[in-house]
């Protein structure tokens, strides 16, 4: 049988490793399979399409490629995140539904013969599930049991020399589990030469402890993730920071959670942290803002508003960030100008009350623009004055 493995991610990152793990083990039992990645077969010719889907504001776009492989297809099935979440959404158009993971295809190896080119990293799980049942996080529905996995390096491929975990709480096994998996990774490192490992999901700030940041020693993790969703994790990422800090790591990375239950002061508090620790530490610090959208809904628009948010406020913050920053985070760098926590300030304002008002601006785009250019005429002044200075 030959069978037309398709991702429906729109603009993937990485590559789809549940796919992969599908070809193996479909290879394993005598079938042929080929990956397209946001497209469908040209030819005739397979028997069957495995679809899979991730977010559910794009399922109206998994969808029409479902409906177009069934044009040359017999048979389509329909899996992934957003299928399990929302089952029905394909099953009343007539397709199939697979809900959750594959245990056959969990226990295989990728087949990294299916990309055009070999990565330059890979990708695996350590574990899956989560030990915690965050409101706004479907990995309880998705994986409702919290399993290690022994053998995740069966996942790699070692020609690659960065490895992506995508544990969902990697801090929530045991000690025993946690030694075994550094031991593990530092003889990757001494042996295929691995030089970075991102545990990219975040670590949970909560659960580190002085024992357990001991064995991140030796570890090439850059940068190391945490997140900084609610209140519940002030002061516990602050002190996970310092604690890795004085292990010798310098590049962090936070994702902030807004738009659910949050209110615009707290979310400005745990934005400003990354100037905070950056000043305090001396370290690297980035910060994703994360806005929330409500996941068992198929919203194309993602125009959802929280209960403490208005659509003005969103649209003000986002403004701000999309001038900002290219690349949607905040990481305050300082330098001649500006100290981290002045550029910070600078762009979101002295405290909450004035973040609140920028936000609000009705011209606020316009006004990021010019303190955009405002930056770059300082920024010139300066490098014309120290040339003078040099002359």
């Amino acid at each position: 049988m030959q069978i037309a493995l398709i991702d429906t991610t729109p603009k993937p990152k990485v590559y789809p490793v549940s796919l992969l793990k599908i070809g193996t083990w479909r290879k394993s039992l005598g079938d042929r399979c080929a990956l397209f990645s946001n497209t469908v077969p040209k030819e005739n010719g397979f028997d069957e399409a495995w679809i899979t889907t991730c977010f559910t504001y794009d399922m109206a776009h998994a969808l029409n490629l479902a409906r177009r492989a069934s044009q040359r297809i017999k048979k389509v099935k329909v899996g992934g995140i957003a299928a399990t979440l929302l089952p029905d959404y394909f099953e009343s158009r007539g397709f199939e539904v697979h809900r959750g993971l594959l245990p056959e295809a969990e226990k295989m190896p990728p087949d990294y013969s299916l990309l055009e080119e070999r990565p330059t990293y890979s990708i695996t799980h350590t574990s899956r599930g989560c030990s915690r049942r965050c409101k706004f996080c479907m990995v309880s529905r998705l994986e409702p049991d919290f399993v290690n996995r022994e053998h995740w390096e069966e996942d790699l491929d070692l020609n690659a020399k960065r490895i992506l975990f995508f544990d969902n709480n990697w801090l929530a096994k045991s000690y025993k589990d946690l030694k075994d998996d550094t031991d593990k990774i530092k003889d990757l490192v001494k042996e295929k030469r691995i030089e970075t490992i991102d545990f990219n999901q975040g670590l949970d700030c909560r659960l580190l402890t002085e024992k357990k940041a001991d064995l991140f020693r030796g570890l090439p993790v850059d940068p190391v993730r945490f997140a900084f969703d609610n209140m519940s994790e002030d002061k516990h990422l602050q002190r996970a920071a310092r604690m890795l800090v004085e292990r010798g790591f310098q590049r962090f990375s936070y994702y902030a959670l807004y738009n659910f239950m949050d209110t615009p002061d707290d979310f400005y508090y745990r934005i400003k942290q990354s100037a905070l620790l950056k000043e305090e530490l001396g370290i690297g610090v980035e910060v994703f803002p994360m806005r929330y959208q409500p996941i068992l809904e198929v919203n194309r628009n993602r125009d959802y508003t929280g209960k403490h948010w208005t659509p003005r406020k969103r649209f003000g913050f986002m403004a701000i960030l999309a001038i900002y920053s290219s690349s949607g985070q905040i990481s305050p760098v300082g330098g001649r100008i500006f100290t981290p926590l002045e550029e910070f300030e600078f762009w979101f304002g002295k405290d909450a009350k004035e973040f609140n008002r920028l936000i609000l601006y009705p011209k606020i785009r316009l006004l990021s623009q010019r303190k955009q250019e405002k930056l770059r005429l300082m920024r010139l002044r300066r490098k014309l004055a120290e040339g003078h200075g040099k002359a």
